[in-house]
């Protein structure tokens, strides 16, 4: 073998950090939904996610596969609700370290049976689903204390980033990222979840978002969940004019979701979240992806469409 060719096979080998991945400016192209994935693959509503990292472990790891393999550059960990106060009202709340550092172990596993060791893995952390004081009995100390532990365990185990991802709450979101950036060395993302209208259920503007969660150390902030692209979309440009210069995220959902024979359906197709994917590439944004009831079809079509090619093997 030539020394040009063994030159080449090792530059291939060559894993860039996620942090450098955001500085060099190319689009990244995040994984689709986690539960409503998992409902697919038969999680009953109203049951824990996360307890699937425990119980049913080989369908976390064939998430992870599906959507490396889809063309994902980027996979969310299955511990949204991973937190010490979601975990209580499941029994689980002396386990935040095992759920985890289990769920990014999963991850690992599923992204080496795609052959992707080029795929990064983010921890998710989701909100605590309690109010914060005055509005509710959750102090600030407990629901940093609670971040911290998850960022913690998340940051042991070996995540590429963390993203803070679905608040309402700009306070909650700030106590999660500050949280975060205290134990992590790696990226923090935060995203927030916005409502009809360009706020979020508790009244937060994007231009508000954006200011804050940078302010808080987010090294990349924008928009997931949110109903679909036609929310989303106007606040990613909403928060682009108010930060020229911040790294942006946009997840949406697949549209709202219609009661159909008691199955709830999500109406945007993979076509649908790809051209969305290429004006969110026009728009110079660093990360897009898509939230609730988009799967590996959608990843595959968005791939394709901002020019992606799937791949079963380090780029």
């Amino acid at each position: 073998m030539s020394n040009e060719s063994t030159r080449t096979r090792e530059s291939a080998s060559i894993r860039v950090s996620l942090a450098e991945a955001l500085a060099a400016g190319h689009l990244l192209l995040a994984d689709g939904g986690t539960g409503t994935a998992l409902q697919a693959e038969g999680l009953d509503a109203g049951e824990y996610p996360e307890l699937w990292n425990f119980d049913n472990s080989d369908a976390i790891r064939r998430l992870a596969q599906r959507y490396a393999e889809a063309g994902s550059d980027i996979v969310y960990t299955n511990t949204f609700g991973g937190n010490r106060i979601v975990l209580r009202s499941h029994v689980l709340a002396d386990r935040v370290a095992e759920v985890n550092k289990l769920a990014v172990q999963l991850a690992r596993e599923g992204l080496a049976a795609a052959g992707r060791s080029d795929c990064y893995v983010v921890g998710a952390i989701g909100p605590t689903g309690d109010m914060l004081d005055p509005y509710g009995d959750l102090t600030h100390e407990e629901a940093r204390d609670a971040f911290l532990a998850q960022a913690t365990a998340l940051v042991d185990a070996g995540v590429d980033a963390l993203v803070c991802e679905s608040f309402a709450a700009i306070e909650e979101a700030a106590i999660a990222v500050e949280a975060a950036r205290s134990v992590a060395r790696v990226p923090v993302i935060a995203s927030m979840t916005f409502e009809q209208g360009g706020r979020t259920m508790m009244g937060v503007t994007p231009e508000l978002a954006v200011q804050r969660l940078t302010d808080a150390g987010a090294a990349v902030v924008g928009a997931n969940c949110s109903i679909g692209p036609e929310v989303v979309e106007p606040v990613i440009l909403k928060m682009r004019d108010a930060s020229p210069e911040t790294k942006l995220l946009a997840k949406p959902n697949a549209g709202m979701p219609q009661l159909i024979d008691n199955q709830s359906v999500f109406p945007l197709s993979p076509a649908d979240l790809a051209a969305f994917a290429v004006r969110m590439k026009d728009l110079g944004i660093a990360i897009v992806g898509g939230c609730c009831g988009t799967n590996a079809e959608h990843i595959v079509a968005m791939a394709r469409a901002v020019g992606k090619c799937r791949r079963a093997t380090g780029r």
